[in-house]
């Protein structure tokens, strides 16, 4: 902490003489750049970024490669005097294999090295390794595609079944239509469906064996346990 303080302290310090400083923020992306928003007095000459009235910003891919699953950031920025950076690495970190250069601090949770250093060559390596987010993303995109593919085709034999009994119905009496009807939302046990139709006991199973005739009912179990089903 004193350490950070006195830093801190140089910096504002050096502002106003000839003393190299750089401070502010690196952040790293999943796709290898590197954005800057950085103050400084030295201009390092790196493609894509720009320096102007003590200014550092931009982005630059210059910095970062990729080796297998490991990518290493690296950095040769020239001498200075007071350093205090702050490296976003990114959001997917999987895990940090290395570091190597200036004093740093990690926090994990944040994903932020913090480079805090003085009269040194700002030299600074890090290699670290991502989640596979490609993967993840194609698993979501399987799921939903199936979810997506099995509403269809649910809607597509509903509407198969809807548009055979729209033309069957004609040839129903007006019972057994509305048999046919409650029984393509659900399967239902037959006792329910006749007290839900009020049908007296001998005209419904009369409705039932024309429909079994017809081959659009079927009657699953036995006794007051049968289900009635849509063909």
């Amino acid at each position: 902490m004193k350490k950070l303080i006195l830093l801190i302290v140089s910096l504002l310090f050096f502002q106003f003489v000839s003393a190299s400083h750089i401070y502010g923020d690196i952040y790293l992306d999943s796709n290898g750049d590197a954005s800057f928003n950085v103050i400084t007095d030295i201009n390092p000459g790196i493609n894509g970024l720009v320096f102007q009235d003590g200014k550092l910003t931009g982005k630059t891919s210059e910095l970062t490669n990729k080796n297998k699953e490991i990518w290493q950031f690296d950095t040769h920025l020239g001498s200075y005097e007071s350093i205090l950076l702050d490296i976003h690495l990114p959001k997917n970190l999987k895990s940090i294999k290395s570091i190597g250069g200036v004093e740093s601090a990690i926090n994990f949770d944040e994903k932020i090295i913090s480079l805090i250093d003085s009269n040194k060559a700002l030299d600074f390596n890090v290699e670290y390794v991502l989640k596979d987010s490609t993967s993840l993303d194609w698993i979501y995109f399987s799921v939903f595609l199936l979810f997506f593919l099995g509403v269809v085709y649910l809607v597509f034999l509903y509407a198969r079944k809807r548009k055979r009994f729209d033309s069957i119905f004609p040839l129903l009496n007006a019972n057994e239509e509305k048999i046919l009807k409650m029984l393509m939302d659900k399967p239902m046990r037959q006792k329910e469906c006749r007290e839900k139709l009020g049908f007296p006991k001998a005209s419904f199973t009369r409705y039932l064996l024309n429909l079994e005739k017809k081959k659009l009912l079927i009657r699953e179990g036995e006794g007051k346990n049968k289900v009635l089903r849509v063909k």
